[in-house]
């Protein structure tokens, strides 16, 4: 059984690596969401906004007004033959397409002459659970296109200052709109940081009770492990590329400012993984510790007891020998003698185990 699931999980790595390989010709969405295709387009500058909803590209592209700042969204990634036909229309080159589609793709930030590709994981946690969504971004001359997976409205708030002209998100250019996008990720991946350091701390602070009723500390010490090391990757290629942003023709020189700002949290989500990981360590030294404690303590109990039985052991042993002259075997009060001192050496035995604070 062991065998034929690594085969499985093997060819299924081959498998993903084969359709991102150049000489393949059909592009495939890889991922797990399965919400349909649809897509949404917001035209705006200073005096006007408007808002509509696709079910086919080719109509979306004939409504752009490249005078204008045009936001497209693209929620679920099932359709692939309408987002490559989108992509063909804004000039997205094939290769980020092949990013785009796919859900493994580690983040990052790249930019070619039609523009700039921003991939960008956003977290969520819930219990000990950590799932990641893929967010991809492109950025044109009057132009900001987002794919996600799902419908989910992580960005229901930036819309509503669209609508009401708040925030002076209308104002500004995409490139502005683009980095309030990242932005609301990264700070959303903040949050999650905090809630692992927090599930962090309650584990160290369990363990630091030593106490015999921990059960399963090193499961949730290893989940959390697991998904600081998931955030790590969403975080630190976007901390080292966020330079290409700063220095990239397609982002006014006013707005460097605010992506500035956004680069400080990178550096603070950065900084709270490194803290994070030095934790774990301590965690895991900790774990250990508390595992010999517990050890100790039953070596302990048990050397206690064994203490204990020693003398009682030495006595049944002395009168269980076959010699024929034991006169306390047929004397009136044997029996009760034996108990006697049987009693009496669990006492003594007990008070010495207590003046040498064995427990």
């Amino acid at each position: 059984m062991t065998k034929r699931r690594n085969k499985k999980s093997r060819y299924t790595a081959r498998h993903l690596r084969q359709k991102d390989n150049l000489l393949y010709e059909n592009l495939q969405y890889i991922g797990d969401s399965d919400t349909p295709t649809d897509f949404e387009l917001i035209v705006f500058d200073s005096e006007s906004i408007t808002k509509a909803d696709y079910s086919k590209p080719a109509e979306l592209c004939r409504n752009l007004d490249r005078e204008k700042n045009n936001y497209i969204t693209v929620n679920g990634l099932q359709d692939v033959n309408e987002i490559r036909l989108l992509c063909e229309n804004i000039n997205i080159p094939r290769l980020w397409m092949q990013d785009i589609l796919n859900s493994n793709h580690i983040a990052k930030i790249e930019e070619a002459t039609q523009g700039i590709l921003l991939i960008v994981d956003y977290y969520t946690l819930k219990d000990e659970l950590l799932d990641t969504q893929k967010f991809s971004f492109f950025l044109a001359k009057n132009l900001i296109v987002s794919f996600q997976e799902s419908t989910e409205g992580v960005f229901d708030e930036i819309k509503t200052a669209l609508d009401n002209h708040g925030g002076h998100v209308r104002d500004k250019s995409v490139d502005y709109l683009l980095n309030l996008l990242i932005s609301n990720i990264i700070n959303n991946n903040l949050m999650v940081l905090d809630k692992i350091i927090e599930q962090m701390i309650d584990i160290e602070d369990l363990l630091m009770q030593f106490s015999d009723n921990v059960i399963n500390t090193e499961i949730q010490i290893q989940n959390v492990r697991k998904n600081l090391l998931k955030v790590r990757r969403g975080i630190f290629p976007l901390r080292d590329n966020f330079n290409v942003l700063l220095n990239s023709a397609f982002i006014e020189h006013a707005n460097h400012i605010y992506y500035k700002d956004t680069n400080d949290h990178l550096l603070q989500a950065v900084q709270m993984i490194t803290g994070a990981q030095e934790t774990i360590s301590s965690l895991v030294d900790l774990y250990l510790a508390n595992n010999d404690l517990k050890m100790n303590r039953t070596m302990s109990r048990l050397t206690v007891v064994s203490t204990i039985f020693i003398p009682l052991t030495f006595l049944v042993g002395v009168w269980g020998m076959n010699f024929t002259n034991m006169p306390e075997l047929t004397w009136k009060y044997g029996y009760l003698f034996a108990w006697s001192i049987m009693a009496l050496s669990v006492v003594i035995v007990i008070y010495w185990l207590k003046k040498q604070r064995m427990f």
